[in-house]
């Protein structure tokens, strides 16, 4: 049940930002949507920050448990970019408030996190040094985040398109003519 009253709670956050400045949100707005005490609320989370940290995990969790069914790396980028799509207002807003510095670092986690995830279920860079292996999550975090950032609030992205174009680029062909 706390799980569901977690999921309840970063529900009706999500839905009172469709509707409101992510600033003029607060607990009692949340409190009042959910119909629970305050209490309720500090009870799953410490404020709105951890609202949107727990969501973000949530939500890469279901990411890693979808890519991971898919062998084509084209495709995980794909689903990847699909769902920052589907995403894109919220995090707009989010960049757009005055949470814009802890939500780009929340972000990069939960970037990282599923990298580090797929790393370890795919059992990738087995063959490189620890070194070499925390520099190549580094860059695929930095890259994926600005890529997603950049490109995803673009409202006719073609995310196949730009699927394909990150393969290429990922896998030295991206000086191919196309």
């Amino acid at each position: 049940m706390p799980s569901d009253m977690k999921a309840r709670i970063a529900r009706e956050f999500a839905e009172l930002a469709r509707t409101k400045s992510i600033d003029k949100i607060t607990v009692k707005d949340i409190v009042e949507a959910c119909h629970i005490t305050r209490q309720t609320f500090y009870y799953h989370f410490q404020d709105l920050i951890d609202v949107i940290d727990w969501s973000l995990q949530q939500a890469m969790e279901e990411l890693v448990e979808k890519s991971i069914r898919i062998d084509s790396r084209e495709q995980v980028i794909e689903l990847f970019l699909s769902e920052a799509v589907k995403a894109r207002g919220l995090l707009r807003k989010l960049l757009a408030s005055q949470l814009r510095e802890q939500t780009e670092r929340l972000i990069v986690e939960s970037v990282r996190s599923y990298f580090r995830e797929m790393v370890e279920r795919r059992e990738l860079l087995q063959d490189v040094s620890r070194s070499d292996a925390q520099v190549a999550l580094d860059f695929y975090t930095f890259a994926t985040v600005g890529m997603m950032l950049e490109y995803c609030s673009r409202p006719n992205l073609d995310v196949k398109r730009l699927a394909g174009q990150i393969t290429r680029l990922m896998s030295g062909d991206a000086l191919e003519k196309r």
